[in-house]
């Protein structure tokens, strides 16, 4: 009978026998495994691993495996796995979706947060991807959603979750029962008015007030699925469609958060995880408080060089998309030593408002490990990199057609995370960059001709091909994506991507100095 484990060394390689040759695929420090046997020389599982088929996509199988440790690891194969009881590891996984926002964040007892979602079908895959076996009758519990903001590059993937339960490829299937839905309260108005004419921009996320000189938006909502259609885009409504969907699992407790709302996560005091929520922060406005609206940076400066100027008077005008993005959630996590800061897509002119914040200790930013706002935009504040003077930032963009290339990350951006670094190397992914391109050389793409609803033109018992679609071309496939992957009990931290082959993976950790307090890097404890 095989048992749940736990592994306890940061890398195992998992070989497809018991000699040791073949590489199957890596299992990380915290995973879980069934183990069926445990040697003197191997420890013997079953896995889930998936296989590439001839089309190039990859099909789940269920297979044995072996773990055999090296005589020069020093490591026995009873020390490569243990109790889940015994080990303790946080899991935050940065997931490549190409341009925009997903990560994942697993607690030691198992619960799930979904941070973000990107735009497309690729978050819904990877959650189908790991957590397999899902239905209609057995949804995956998650504990909570937190939409950074109302941008589709950070959310619109997460309606992808809901509709890929009527995929036809059932493996490419997820079903949840989410428990809590935060955001920043912000819902995004259709770009044209019933009457047709084009909303201004300040008009785009509701009721404003004027207060001292400012623009305040002052209709924030909490429960996005009792606001009404004609106040959302369709993003939004598509969103809200998702949602009633997953509400008929079970009651969703829906919150709009603001800075100093920590107690919205008090599920998690029992792990020892501490959750600062650092933004977006209020303004009041008379009787009722509100968002204050951003402006857009003057275009005689380059953003990110705060020397050039003193004040606000940078800032011009009232921008919805700088409004929405300055005012994007921004969470500290903290288990242990080790502190996690996601960003969202915090803007230049919001990180001043915060890094003022931190600097009159009203809110503390410093952090190990650092989501980079805003996909690596020019648009930054060098205060707030300094106030947090990461150690591994993560930076997730993408550049998958012209009209998503903003080159991202900006020169001015990475500069800025190696100066303000508190170590002198600091480490830097970049999502779009650890991916893994192979060559396929030239192909001649065939397309169907489709009928009016979408489907194929059927002749003879045959789809009936499109003679008008391109000719050959040279294509390369993306054969594994950029995921940063961080494991920490609170005492060590690894960081680790994977590579086009798989036995290579990019990998560090660190430990603490006891002397000092300090973080030192350690060796990877590999089998």
């Amino acid at each position: 009978m095989a048992l749940r484990r736990r592994i306890a060394v940061d890398l195992a390689n998992v070989y497809s026998s018991a000699t040791g040759r073949k590489v199957m695929t890596t299992l990380a420090w915290g995973d879980e495994i069934d183990v069926e046997q445990v040697t003197a020389k191997h420890v013997k599982i079953k896995i889930r691993f998936f296989r590439e088929l001839d089309d190039g996509t990859m099909e789940p199988v269920s297979k044995t495996g072996f773990i055999r440790p090296t005589k020069s690891s020093k490591i026995k194969p009873s020390e490569v796995v243990v109790k889940k009881s015994e080990i303790d590891v946080l899991k935050v996984d940065f997931v490549d979706i190409q341009q925009g926002d997903a990560s994942v964040i697993e607690t030691p007892k198992g619960k799930v947060i979904l941070l973000d979602g990107g735009d497309n079908q690729l978050f819904a895959r990877y959650l189908a991807g790991r957590y397999g076996g899902t239905s209609d009758a057995k949804p995956l519990a998650i504990t909570a959603i937190v939409v950074s903001h109302g941008d589709a590059d950070h959310f619109k993937g997460l309606t992808e979750i809901h509709e890929s339960e009527t995929h036809a490829t059932a493996h490419k299937r997820i079903f949840i029962r989410p428990e809590r839905v935060y955001h920043n309260g912000l819902v995004k108005r259709p770009g044209k008015k019933p009457n047709g004419k084009t909303r201004k921009e300040n008009e785009m996320l509701g009721a404003t007030k004027a207060v001292a000189g400012k623009v305040v938006v002052t209709e924030l909502e909490s429960n996005l699925t009792t606001v009404s259609d004609a106040k959302m885009n369709k993003p939004f409504r598509d969103w809200k469609k998702a949602l009633k969907g997953w509400k008929k699992r079970g009651p969703i407790k829906f919150r709009r958060l603001e800075r100093g709302d920590d107690d919205a996560f008090d599920f998690l005091a029992n792990e020892d995880i501490e959750v600062d929520v650092l933004g977006p922060a209020l303004t009041n406005a008379g009787n009722k408080k509100g968002l204050v609206f951003l402006g857009r940076p003057k275009e005689k400066f380059r953003a990110g060089h705060e020397s050039l100027f003193l004040d606000e008077s940078a800032f011009t005008g009232t921008s919805a998309s700088h409004t929405i993005n300055g005012h994007s959630i921004v969470l500290r996590i903290k288990y242990g030593r080790f502190r996690f800061l996601f960003s969202g897509d915090l803007n230049d002119q919001a990180g001043r408002e915060l890094t003022r914040a931190h600097n009159a200790g009203e809110v503390d930013l410093e952090s190990e490990v650092f989501k980079v706002p805003h996909h690596g935009s020019a648009d930054f504040s060098a205060a707030l990199l300094e106030a947090v003077s990461p150690i591994i930032s993560v930076v997730s963009s993408g550049d998958e057609n012209p009209a998503k290339e903003y080159i991202h990350p900006r020169a001015t951006l990475v500069g800025a995370l190696g100066k303000f670094s508190r170590v002198e190397e600091p480490l830097l992914f970049v999502t779009e960059l650890v991916a893994f391109f192979r060559v396929e050389g030239f192909v001649r793409p065939e397309f169907h001709r489709l009928d009016n609803d979408g489907d194929a033109v059927v002749k003879n018992g045959e789809a009936v091909v499109n003679d008008k679609t391109r000719t050959s071309f040279f294509a390369f496939s993306r054969t594994a994506f950029g995921i940063v992957k961080v494991r920490t009990d609170g005492e060590r931290l690894l960081v680790y991507t994977n590579s086009g082959q798989q036995r290579l993976k990019e990998a560090y950790v660190y430990g603490i100095d006891e002397d000092t307090g300090k973080l030192r890097p350690e060796r990877v404890r590999r089998v």
